[in-house]
């Protein structure tokens, strides 16, 4: 036999071996990972029954809060006893397993119970365990930390949530947000919104709920955010004050139309201000129909058009005479929703001789006959 056969043999043989081996590596682990979870799972139920039981048992009422600690403290004490005495890999998992029901259990706890509950994170070292995965270097760990702090309310977490808000990875600072929320409630609203910087549309998203929630409570937070740096929290509050239909937005609302240094950003308050439709903004929308940012006139004549301003009907007049034809179309809208005296004068400008004039003034026309048909 030559001796490239016997190397090819001793190469097949040595795979055949390896592959062997790593079978039966997987095959075992496969067969210990089951035991683990089994195991996990009867830790799981014991524990969960365990826990139901102390969480109801009755404590002495108008006591101080101390005294009431001390009996909370007293209801664990068999259980940290068995911790106590397990080996370090049995205690792991035996901590693991009441970490997992205490956090199960939040959502269904208020009151008392709930007071209990926080006071058995605690007391068992789990706040500080959740606040050393906050540094973690993996983003899913720092995510289902900060996320199971908001759900224990754990108060002294508050500071290093904060600092979530700036996290490289989005889901931990919206999952960052969300539990501070739970925490702090409408006051969480100023940190969330002085840390936001280029605000997605998913935060937004997630954010405009939590404003909604809060209703006029936020109206504050809200005007606050309207000086901040970032542009995208401006817009973010610029809209919500829109939305939620806080009339006394207005003056703030108009300052940042008037002199933010960002066009982009006046236009979006100047038709915040009309979507508003209140008439304490109607001189300065005058202003604004003659500036020289086409976005700003377009703007302006949108918001005349949802306030419907009869004392609007000589400068909307005339700015349908001039402009790019947009904007003539947009000022003829206004003058329709501007009472009696604007739908005069469309009728005026449909019989112009102007060509462009009488089509503006017509099909404006043609759409009012239209919705009111």
């Amino acid at each position: 036999m030559s001796v490239e056969l016997i190397i090819v043999a001793a190469l097949a043989v040595g795979a055949t071996f390896f592959v062997v081996v790593v079978a039966t590596g997987l095959l075992i682990n496969k067969v210990a990972e089951a035991r683990r979870s089994k195991k996990r799972e009867r830790l799981y139920q014991f524990y969960s029954g365990l826990f139901a039981d102390l969480l109801l048992q009755p404590v002495l009422e108008g006591e101080d809060g101390e005294t009431v600690r001390k009996q909370y403290e007293s209801l664990l004490t068999e259980v940290k006893s068995g911790l106590a005495w397990s080996p370090p890999a049995q205690k792991l998992l035996h901590r693991q397993a009441i970490g997992s029901v205490l956090i199960d259990f939040s959502s269904d706890l208020s009151g008392e119970s709930m007071d209990r509950l926080q006071y058995f994170f605690e007391s068992f070292g789990f706040v500080q365990d959740e606040v050393a995965l906050l540094k973690s270097r993996k983003w899913w760990l720092r995510a289902q930390a900060a996320r199971d702090l908001g759900l224990l309310h754990a108060m002294s977490a508050t500071e290093r949530l904060t600092s979530l808000l700036e996290d490289s990875h989005p889901d931990v600072r919206n999952q960052a947000m969300q539990s501070l929320v739970k925490l702090l409630g409408v006051d969480s609203l100023r940190p969330i919104l002085r840390k936001a910087r280029n605000i997605s549309r998913w935060t937004s998203l997630e954010l405009s709920m939590i404003v909604k929630n809060f209703e006029e409570q936020a109206y504050p937070y809200l005007i606050e955010a309207l000086s901040y740096p970032d542009q995208s929290v401006v817009l973010f509050a610029i809209e919500m004050l829109s939305e939620t239909g806080f009339v006394a937005a207005v003056e703030p609302l108009m300052n940042v139309a008037e002199s933010y240094p960002n066009i982009v950003v006046r236009a979006k308050a100047t038709e915040a201000l009309g979507r508003l439709g209140d008439q304490r903004a109607e001189t300065l929308l005058h202003r604004l129909l003659k500036n020289p940012y086409p976005s700003l006139r377009a703007s302006a004549t949108r918001a005349l058009e949802r306030i419907g301003s009869p004392s609007s009907v000589p400068i909307l007049s005339e700015r349908m005479q001039t402009g790019p034809l947009a904007e003539r179309l947009s000022a003829a809208r206004a003058l329709a929703r501007s009472g009696e005296r604007g739908m005069v004068r469309l009728r005026v400008a449909g019989e112009e001789t102007d060509q462009t004039m009488r089509a503006i003034a017509l099909h404006v026309l043609e759409e009012i006959e239209g919705v009111g048909a």
